[in-house]
């Protein structure tokens, strides 16, 4: 074998490593700082505070994370227990009508409250209105100020 390729690829082995290493590293000090709750492979994060949808996804991208995407009834049914209005990780910004998740992924399974979404006054964001209903989903303006949600997946 060409040593120079031999040592390339372990030059690009140590890249990955390292860049898995400090990934970790993140996740890990994210579950140990105040007001993050552990469900199913991800961690939480409910704001105490509103902001825009942009500026919440601001928020959860800086702590290593992004608006929570919902993949799962029990991850609604965890969401919905929180009992707060408040910014996920859904948008219509891109393409009017076509809903997808921060992470790009086309929305699959929706829990849309009944009527929704309608689309009224340009609402392009996603957030969970009528938690007391498994379909609780509400379009909203992205300029609204709510209380939002972070998800930062420990097991990808």
């Amino acid at each position: 074998m060409n040593n120079a390729l031999y040592v390339s690829e372990i030059e690009a082995m140590f890249r990955t490593i390292t860049q898995e290493r400090d990934e970790l590293r993140t996740k890990f000090n994210t579950i140990n700082q105040p007001g993050w709750t552990l469900f199913s492979g991800s961690v939480y994060y409910v704001s105490s505070t509103k902001k825009t949808w942009q500026e919440s996804r601001t928020f959860c991208q800086s702590k290593g994370g992004d608006l929570m995407i919902i993949n799962s009834k029990e991850e609604q049914d965890f969401a919905n227990k929180l009992q707060k209005y408040m910014w996920i990780g859904l948008t219509d910004l891109e393409t009017e009508g076509t809903w997808k998740w921060v992470d790009g992924s086309p929305l699959a399974t929706s829990y849309w409250s009944d009527g929704e979404p309608n689309g009224k006054t340009a609402e392009n964001c996603g957030n969970i209105k009528t938690f007391t209903k498994t379909r609780s989903w509400n379009d909203e303006l992205c300029s609204h100020s709510l209380n939002w949600i972070c998800e930062n997946r420990l097991i990808q």
